[in-house]
């Protein structure tokens, strides 16, 4: 099961994405960001050993995006089940 979670800066035209994977052992935040206009982008991954850690790195990615003008349009609200 995975979760998504995407924001846009309209007046940058620019997009970031994180995926959520649990996995057996650990949580795998990937990243992703880049332009709406162009191919130019980037991507990581971190790898997450409790939930606690993968929901601490989500809240400071969320408050991050939002200090920087970034609007969140497909948020899942449940993080774990």
């Amino acid at each position: 099961m995975s979760n998504f979670y995407q924001w846009l800066n309209k007046e940058k035209s620019r997009y970031y994405t994180i995926t959520i994977k649990k996995t057996a052992t650990n949580t795998i935040l990937s990243h992703r960001w880049g332009s709406c206009i162009t191919n130019r982008g980037g991507k990581k991954e971190l790898h997450l050993q409790t939930k606690d850690e993968a929901k601490e790195a989500i809240t400071k990615m969320i408050k991050r995006r939002k200090s920087r003008g970034y609007e969140l349009i497909t948020p899942y609200i449940i993080l774990f089940s």
